[in-house]
C-alpha cells in the first residue's frame, strides 16, 4: 500500500484534485492525467515497477473484499444459499475466476458458475489457473466476452459484476444492464448483483465523514468516474428494466452489494 499510494504519480495527484472538483467542465482531464501528462492506464503501461505495485494492491483487497462479500451474502435473505441453490452464477468482469471460485467453496449448492471477461483476459487466466468445463460443476468456466454483448453472456440466474460498473458512464451502465437483462431472460427470479462501495444519498451525509465517499476520492485521482448512491442506481436499473431490491453493506469499506431483481411485467 504504501509503494503504491505514496508514489510520485499518485501523491502529486493530490495537488490536481481541487480544481478537478471545482471544475464544470465534463471534459476536464482527471488529476493523474493533469500532474503527470499522460492517463494512470498509460502511465502503468510503461512503468512495469509501478503497476506491480498498484496490481498488488488489487490483488490484497480483493482477496479480503471476497470474503466480506460471502459472508454478507450468508447473513441476507436474498443471496443465501437457499436463494442460490441451483442457481446458474455468471461473473461479468471477473478476471481469472477467484469470486466465483470462492462463492462456490462456499456454497457448493450452486449451479453452474462462469466467469466473463474479455477475451485477452480470459487468454491469459486459462494460461494461468485451471479451468472448469460444462460438465465439471465444481469449477467456474471461463468465458471470452463482452458484457455489452448478450449473446456472450451464458444464459444465467443471476450476475454478479465487482468493481465494473464504476468505470463507466450513465449511459454505458444502462446498456451493460440491458443486456444482462437479456442473459437473465429465461430466469423466474433473475439478479443481478453490482458488487460496488454504495455511496449514501446526499442528504444522508448531514456533513458527516464516511469511508465509502474517501474511498470515491481515491479513485477520482486516476481517472475512474468513482461509485453511485443508492438513488442513482435505483434510477439506473429502472431505465433498464430491474428495480433496486436491497443494498446489503458488507465488513469491506470499499463493497456494498447493490441487489437489482426483474422489474415485474
Amino acid at each position: 500500500f504504501i509503494l503504491h499510494w505514496l508514489e510520485d504519480p499518485l501523491w502529486n495527484a493530490w495537488s490536481e484534485l481541487p480544481s478537478y472538483v471545482e471544475s464544470t467542465d465534463d471534459r476536464n482531464s482527471p488529476p493523474f492525467d493533469c500532474a503527470n501528462g499522460m492517463s494512470a492506464s498509460e502511465y502503468y503501461l510503461q512503468n512495469a515497477e509501478s503497476c506491480s505495485h498498484r496490481n498488488s494492491v488489487a490483488r490484497y483487497a480483493s482477496t479480503k473484499e471476497i470474503s466480506s462479500i460471502i459472508e454478507a451474502m450468508k447473513q441476507s435473505t436474498s443471496l443465501n444459499e437457499s436463494a442460490l441453490s441451483d442457481k446458474v452464477i455468471v461473473d461479468v468482469g471477473g478476471g481469472y475466476g477467484d469470486f466465483v471460485t470462492a462463492l462456490k467453496e462456499s456454497i457448493p449448492t450452486i449451479g453452474q458458475c462462469y466467469c466473463l471477461d474479455l477475451p485477452d483476459v480470459i487468454a491469459d487466466a486459462k494460461e494461468t489457473v485451471p479451468v472448469g468445463n460444462k460438465d465439471d460443476d465444481n469449477k467456474p468456466t471461463l468465458v471470452a466476452g463482452n458484457m455489452f454483448d448478450p449473446t456472450t453472456i451464458p444464459p444465467c440466474d443471476v450476475i454478479f459484476t465487482k468493481h465494473v460498473l464504476c468505470d463507466f458512464a450513465n449511459e454505458d451502465v444502462v446498456r451493460a444492464l440491458l443486456s444482462f437483462r437479456k442473459a437473465l431472460a429465461d430466469s423466474k427470479e433473475g439478479k443481478v448483483v453490482i458488487m460496488d462501495a454504495a455511496l449514501p444519498n446526499g442528504d444522508d451525509l448531514n456533513g458527516k465523514w464516511n469511508a465509502a465517499v474517501s474511498f470515491d476520492v481515491l479513485l477520482m485521482l486516476s481517472g475512474r468516474r468513482g461509485e453511485r448512491s443508492r438513488l442513482e442506481w435505483s434510477n439506473l436499473a429502472k431505465k433498464a428494466g430491474f428495480v433496486l431490491e436491497d443494498v446489503l453493506a458488507t465488513s469491506a469499506v470499499t463493497v456494498d452489494l447493490a441487489v437489482l431483481s426483474l422489474e415485474s411485467p
